[in-house]
């Protein structure tokens, strides 16, 4: 068989993995301290006891975080498109769902231009919408930004802008 020369060179940089290792034997050791648990004397505990037997007043006002429910992803009424129903999404009762669309119903047709679309609308006149209806149903209160009002106005103003009253 003919001899294989190759004519690139290896240089060994490692010892050869079949070396063996000595490692020192090891060394009993005590367990370490754990930080979690400490142990305080008896008479520094007393002292604690003593001062958490008085009563205890607090002056600071006590402030409660309240979560929105934010707005589901998609536009309103566009359900093929990614949208949403507002009426499975807000899930309540049927009566509770058509008394606020009349009422937020009502306010645009009082407060706003029904003949403009959503994009068109006053501001000023918006937000006056938001007030009275949050101020009649202090349950729209929990969501976030006036989605729920907004929701409802842009499904009126789209239908009722469109047929040109």
């Amino acid at each position: 068989m003919p001899k294989v020369t190759s004519h690139w060179t290896f240089h060994r940089y490692f010892s050869p993995l079949t070396g063996q290792s000595v490692f020192p034997p090891e060394r009993a050791i005590s367990p370490p301290p754990l930080t979690q648990h400490k142990v305080f004397p008896r008479d520094v505990t007393l002292g604690v006891e003593a001062q958490i037997s008085q009563p205890i007043t607090f002056t600071a006002a006590v402030t409660q975080w309240k979560v929105l429910i934010r707005k589901p992803r998609g536009e309103v009424s566009r359900i093929n498109r990614g949208g949403y129903n507002l009426q499975d999404k807000l899930g309540w009762p049927a009566a509770e769902y058509d008394e606020i669309r009349a009422f937020v119903i009502h306010l645009a047709r009082e407060y706003l231009n029904v003949r403009k679309p959503w994009g068109k609308q006053s501001k000023e006149q918006l937000q006056i919408i938001f007030e009275k209806s949050k101020a009649r149903y202090p349950s729209l209160q929990e969501y976030e930004g006036d989605w729920v009002v907004s929701d409802f106005l842009r499904v009126y103003l789209k239908n009722s802008s469109g047929r040109g009253n």
